[in-house]
């Protein structure tokens, strides 16, 4: 599925770790729908084979296949038949509805609000100054590609959004730390949902790739200070933005 070269490595990696607990169906959708949310498992890509996922996930074979179903029905993965057949993932987990999002944010204290952000920006941070003294050029590259790529989709939120995460998780599994990309990988999908209450005007998201270029900048001339003052400065921002939603009432 990865090779410890690819941009995503540590990331993928991840998301096939063993599911322990109860509701073993309902955690392997989530882990495999968040996955495709934050564009870690790409549109058109193939899963590992059932036994293959079922074992790394550390569940049955019927358990997968129930969960694989469930995504299936929803439309997120198909199965084709045949030598080059498998389960591919079809399309992006749409965001959660507006409504959904905003009772998510009135249920958040402002303590709660600047928590998330201060353990961002502590995370974000590091791995940015990690990734500055231990990114390979071809991790470099493929940050530099995915602000290209941001560039281009500066006027549709959902494509920019998932490529955000993709940017800053690969962020993550350059500084090659599993801890730092498991946080990463939880603060993306904390912030999925709020992020679609700010506005998304193409000025904004071209100055927020504005950031993230400068940031990949930074990484690729190895300053691990400017990588992570720059990251916590972006981390920054966002809070800003919700603090102001959530003491504007929501729009209310």
């Amino acid at each position: 599925m990865s090779t410890p070269l690819e941009p995503l490595a540590l990331a993928r990696e991840a998301i096939l770790q063993p599911i322990g607990g109860t509701g073993l169906v309902e955690q392997t959708v989530r882990r495999l729908g968040e996955a495709i949310g934050l564009g870690i498992l790409e549109v058109g890509e193939r899963l590992p084979a059932e036994p293959e996922l079922s074992e790394r996930l550390g569940i049955s074979p019927m358990t997968l296949r129930e969960a694989l179903s469930i995504l299936r029905e929803a439309g997120y993965v198909e199965t084709r038949r045949g030598r080059a057949g498998g389960t591919f993932v079809r399309r992006s987990v749409p965001p959660a509805p507006r409504s959904a999002a905003r009772g998510r944010l009135e249920s958040l204290t402002v303590d709660d609000l600047r928590d998330l952000h201060d353990f961002r920006a502590a995370v974000s941070g590091a791995a940015a100054a990690l990734a500055a003294e231990r990114a390979t050029p071809q991790q470099t590259d493929a940050l530099r590609g995915l602000v290209e790529q941001m560039q281009a989709a500066a006027t549709t939120w959902s494509a920019f959004r998932r490529l955000d995460a993709r940017f800053h998780l690969a962020i993550a599994s350059a500084a090659r730390s599993s801890r730092l990309v498991a946080a990463e990988t939880q603060v993306q999908v904390e912030l999925r949902e709020l992020l679609s209450l700010i506005p998304h005007p193409a000025e904004a998201l071209r100055l927020s790739n504005g950031q993230h270029r400068a940031i990949a900048e930074a990484i690729v001339l190895r300053d691990g200070g400017l990588a992570r003052g720059l990251t916590e400065a972006h981390a920054r921002g966002t809070e800003d933005f919700l603090l102001g939603l959530r003491l504007g009432r929501v729009g209310a």
